[in-house]
């Protein structure tokens, strides 16, 4: 949204310092590397970074506004034409002050919140995919979900969208909080509840204490969408003020998939909306995905959207990048990256729905470190290996500091295949390379933490001759 500079000093509760309110600003910025002209910028600090050493670069780019705590004397302003100034004690809260600003005007909006420990962005984008058929939509890019993504996500908010889709990432306790107060959202939906940021939220019961907030949050109008096959979500059903709309694949659940075909693909189940009966093939790998897509089916069924563009919009969905994204080499070799995130549920969840996926073909993991486990880590990196013993796998593949925990916890269990495990990246390649020139043509799953970037590897055996 357009905000001119005399809105943006009242929105901040800032002091125009230098220029003239009656500057319109396009957008709001905090990196000078994809600024604007006629952009605001907000010099953001914190400890690892301050926006205030990029004043100049962010005047030389042309910003109409920029948004400061405090203004280098040693900065010359003599800029034709300069930005106009706006002074504020903390330029977070500023931003996400705006934040509220731009939200307080998107009346007609539907606002809906998106959180869990694992599947968010897919069932993101497939809801955004199907409300874009019934209207205007803004949708959360790539990971804007938290303090800071949130309040640049609501700033782009339209007088004319029809809908909002927000993700909400957390990580420690009282985030949620904020996030609701930003986005104020009518419609709310945790994924599922599992073992993420365990070094800051403890249990998978803490994890579930700090996203019910999204719950908590919703208007008595409003509506919490909860998926039944969670143990720890299904109680919610009848014990909340606001309304419920319940999915799953269960029988009591409002929205189902019932019939599903996961080989060959594409993925094909029928989707039941009460008592409506629509026919569904995904243009996506594992059916792990059936659990996303009947969440956007549920969230996009609350908010009224017909099952015809339910059904469009599924299939017209573009798988999200390193999220069970399968490539196929000239050899005939599968390689699936779902090398995004990892932590011990959706370790489990995407082994299986990987191993589902392959029966006709050798299967190998290739897996990194879960990290933000915190005291628990050995045990859970251990706990994992033990399962890997037990799952239709033929070799496994090691990289990370932790996966020495995988080795002990496979090896314990007697496990009959191959383990390997690697210090160096290259190392990495070289045996993965080696192996699949020697091998009958596998399918080999890549999965790790964001922070060890296991995509690099099967991007470079995407690239090897074979």
């Amino acid at each position: 949204m357009k905000l001119s500079v005399r809105r943006l000093v009242q929105a901040t509760g800032g002091r125009l310092i230098s220029g003239y309110p009656a500057g319109l600003c396009e957008r709001i910025s905090i990196d000078t590397r994809t600024l604007k002209p006629g952009d605001v910028f907000f010099a953001l600090q914190g400890p690892r970074f301050d926006g205030h050493q990029f004043l100049e670069a962010a005047a030389h780019k042309r910003a109409q506004a920029i948004v400061l705590q405090r203004l280098d004397p040693h900065v010359r302003w003599d800029f034709d034409p300069a930005p106009d100034l706006i002074q504020v004690p903390d330029t977070l809260k500023a931003l996400q002050d705006v934040a509220r600003y731009v939200r307080a005007q998107a009346q007609k909006t539907t606002v809906i919140g998106l959180t869990g420990s694992n599947g968010k962005t897919t069932t993101k984008e497939m809801l955004a995919a199907i409300l874009r058929r019934a209207g205007k939509t803004l949708a959360t890019r790539g990971n804007l979900n938290n303090h800071i993504g949130l309040p640049l996500m609501l700033a782009e908010l339209e007088s004319d969208d029809r809908y909002a889709v927000l993700e909400m990432g957390t990580s420690k306790k009282g985030d949620m909080d904020l996030l609701v107060d930003l986005a104020r959202p009518e419609v709310g939906l945790i994924t599922n509840v599992g073992k993420d940021h365990l070094e800051f939220l403890g249990t998978p019961e803490g994890v579930l204490a700090e996203n019910r907030r999204l719950f908590d949050a919703l208007p008595k109008n409003g509506t919490a969408v909860i998926n039944l096959e969670d143990p720890l979500l299904k109680g919610f059903v009848d014990h909340l003020p606001c309304k419920t709309l319940s999915y799953g694949r269960v029988p009591e659940a409002r929205v189902r998939a019932i019939d599903i075909v996961a080989h060959p693909p594409p993925l094909r189940f029928t989707l039941v909306l009460d008592q409506e009966k629509c026919f569904v093939a995904l243009p996506v790998l594992g059916d792990v995905q059936v659990l996303n897509a009947m969440a956007a089916a549920a969230v996009a069924f609350a908010v009224g959207v017909s099952s015809q563009d339910i059904v469009a919009g599924l299939e017209s969905f573009k798988p999200v990048a390193m999220r069970m994204e399968a490539h196929v080499r000239q050899d005939n070799a599968v390689l699936v990256n779902d090398a995004y995130n990892a932590n011990p549920s959706s370790m489990r969840a995407s082994i299986e729905s990987f191993c589902r996926s392959y029966p006709d073909r050798p299967r190998w993991l290739v897996l990194g470190d879960m990290r933000e486990l915190g005291a628990i880590a050995a045990r859970e990196h251990d706990d994992l290996g033990r399962w890997i013993a037990t799952q239709a796998v033929d070799r496994v593949f090691l990289y990370g500091r932790d996966t020495r925990f995988v080795q002990q916890g496979i090896s314990a269990q007697g496990f009959q295949g191959t383990v390997e495990r690697y210090h160096k990246k290259r190392y990495l390649i070289d045996a993965l390379g080696r192996s699949l020139n020697a091998a009958p043509k596998p399918a080999v799953l890549f999965k790790a933490s964001r922070s060890l970037q296991l995509e690099q590897v099967s991007h470079a055996l995407s690239s090897l001759p074979s």
